[in-house]
């Protein structure tokens, strides 16, 4: 099995190639790192920030290294306020929201706008959390664009619009290209901070996520 993860900078992936004493590969594209755990190739990626950084590494990752599916780990603002610091959100679905008019995506994206995530890598993910006792988890829509959410009357009007949980700006593309290619994929972020520009612990969220995918591939 190869399975291929996706953060957008070093504090996403640092942990996966500490934890699984990865090497840095040659690529033209990004930094890659690649390893095996348990007859399993992990190939990690850094895309960079952003849709189309995102976009071109999972395209680039799936040409070049044929994934049987992808994890996308890391953190993500607050887009409700049930959801806190620190709590999980594994991706129901992705969505964008800087998409204007938005019904160009019922025709332009997978799943009318609604890209789903595997089902069965959200229940691979489940049983991590119950072994790692994290109950603090939601199963949701996450939403992607390519801007910084920084104040409430954004986060609010952007909540309204998506009905989603988290907001990020990778989530969404590395869904789409994972959709067009039938290749199964999960988004788990970790809540850093409420989209409002104060408080923001995106160093330790990100480091939750990785430790859920790192129990997510040891159930593999």
């Amino acid at each position: 099995m190869i399975i291929g993860i996706i953060g957008a900078f070093d504090e996403e992936i640092e942990k996966f190639i500490e934890t699984f004493h990865l090497e840095k590969t040659n690529d033209s594209i990004r930094a890659v790192y690649t390893g095996n755990f348990n007859e399993k190739k992990l190939v990690v990626f850094l895309s960079g920030i952003g849709k189309v950084n995102s976009a071109a590494t999972t395209q680039h990752l799936i040409d070049k290294y044929k994934p049987d599916l992808i994890i996308n780990s890391g953190c993500a603002g607050s887009l409700i306020s049930k959801v806190r610091i620190m709590d999980v959100v594994l991706g129901s679905y992705v969505t964008y929201h800087d998409f204007s008019p938005e019904r160009i995506m019922e025709f332009s994206v997978p799943d009318n706008g609604r890209v789903k995530a595997s089902s069965k890598l959200i229940n691979i993910a489940e049983d991590a959390l119950k072994k790692l006792e994290i109950y603090n988890y939601y199963i949701a829509p996450i939403a992607s664009g390519d801007c910084f959410v920084t104040n409430s009357n954004m986060r609010d009007e952007i909540y309204t619009r998506t009905s989603a949980y988290a907001v990020d700006m990778e989530s969404a593309s590395i869904g789409h290209i994972c959709r067009l290619n039938n290749i199964p994929f999960l988004s788990v972020r970790t809540i850093s901070d409420f989209s409002d520009g104060e408080e923001d612990f995106e160093v330790i969220a990100a480091y939750k996520s990785s430790q859920l995918v790192k129990e997510m591939i040891s159930l593999l």
